[in-house]
């Protein structure tokens, strides 16, 4: 399986889409509304704008009020035209807002497979480097500075670069993945330039003619870990690449360091899945996320009752997905243990909230868990009675 950090990650960052694209649909209804109480400056008749303008907010007010209960606002002393611009504006809101939910939940699932891409991308990466650096090694003229370089041997005459290099079915899965550095040669002769030729371990690589099996993956390990992982020139590049790096290069790593690994294992040099149970995974990414969507309201209840000295409503938003996202999985994930819930949402709260965010998320998650277990809402089973204690 994933990490699932990584995947309360993935549902966190999209439930916070869909709450900044229910904002934005808010406002484009309120446009929509205002828009019908303008004076008409072509019409010939009287305007009265006193009027239109009671209309407009009457209207903007019904169409909160709709938004807020989640169903068309009902006044029987609100002018016909009124209402019908308020529920014209609520079912604009809600069309557009069902297809954004469905949007960010297919890009919620390609983020996740696009973890898969970064590490065909970073084991391509090192073929590449080391086809950069053969070409480099053959070059007739140089600048002063590199003349001091030693070019007994390079990382093309690696065992495991070559294992990557000639490995058909990374070469298939980058074609059919879209995944090339054709387009990026400038890149990959900086880095080498900057980053390889620069690098201690390399240059004594280099300045030996032959190396053993071991001395082979002890240098991919260390241009994998301390370079392509580290180095600020190639971690940027491949954080310009893929937005999501940060909080993929985790899995990513260790994805790429077991199949380096491979190449002097019985079997061979062997790609590694993204994960051994898609099916689980997946799963418990469409249960977080819908059933933190379908369940907002009751979410929203539990956290008010313990906010009783908070105004829920100045909350930060991101705050309130973290807490609403833990009472979700401590309700519906009877397999996680409360403490395993609590630990993951204040390690989340603490790298992507305020600073004082982990000790508020912890606050609130340890007494509402136990008013849950009181009730009898917030009951555990299997892995889930194995509580941290």
């Amino acid at each position: 399986m994933l990490n699932r950090r990584l995947l309360r990650i993935k549902v966190m960052q999209a439930l916070y889409a869909l709450r900044q694209a229910e904002f934005s649909n808010q406002q484009l209804a309120i446009d929509g509304i205002n828009d019908l109480f303008q004076p008409d400056l072509n019409s010939m008749l009287p305007q009265n704008k006193r009027q239109l303008e009671g209309y407009r907010k009457l209207a903007g007010l019904l169409f909160e009020e709709a938004v807020k209960n989640n169903q068309s606002a009902q006044d029987d002393d609100a002018p016909r035209n009124v209402l019908k611009a308020a529920n014209d504006g609520f079912v604009f809101y809600q069309i557009r807002t069902r297809k954004d939910r469905q949007h960010l939940a297919q890009m919620m699932i390609k983020q996740v497979n696009g973890i898969y891409d970064d590490y065909l991308r970073v084991m391509l990466l090192l073929v590449e480097l080391g086809h950069a650096a053969q070409l480099d090694s053959e070059r007739q003229y140089r600048d002063v500075d590199e003349t001091v370089f030693p070019f007994e041997s390079n990382l093309s005459d690696n065992r495991v670069v070559k294992a990557l290099a000639e490995h058909q079915p990374l070469t298939n899965e980058a074609v059919r993945h879209g995944i090339s550095w054709v387009d990026d040669q400038p890149f990959i002769r900086k880095a080498l330039r900057e980053a390889l030729k620069t690098d201690d371990t390399y240059r004594a690589y280099c300045d030996q003619r032959t190396h053993t099996a071991d001395e082979d993956q002890a240098l991919a390990q260390h241009v994998l870990r301390t370079l392509i992982f580290k180095h600020e020139i190639i971690r940027d590049h491949l954080a310009e690449i893929d937005l999501s790096w940060t909080e993929n290069s985790e899995v990513v790593r260790g994805l790429s360091i077991r199949t380096l690994k491979s190449v002097q294992s019985p079997t061979g040099l062997k790609l590694e899945p993204l994960t051994d149970d898609w099916e689980e995974d997946e799963l418990f990414l469409n249960t977080l996320f819908e059933k933190s969507i379908e369940n907002d309201a009751d979410y929203e209840q539990l956290l008010a009752d313990q906010l009783q000295n908070w105004d829920v409503e100045r909350v930060a938003i991101i705050d309130k997905i973290i807490l609403k996202l833990a009472v979700c999985e401590l309700l519906s994930f009877p397999n996680i243990p409360v403490k395993v819930t609590i630990n993951e949402y204040i390690e989340l709260a603490k790298a992507y909230s305020t600073p004082k965010s982990g000790k508020f998320v912890n606050g609130i998650l340890d007494n509402l868990s136990e008013k849950l277990i009181a009730s009898g809402r917030l009951r555990k089973s299997g892995r889930g009675l194995l509580d941290n204690k």
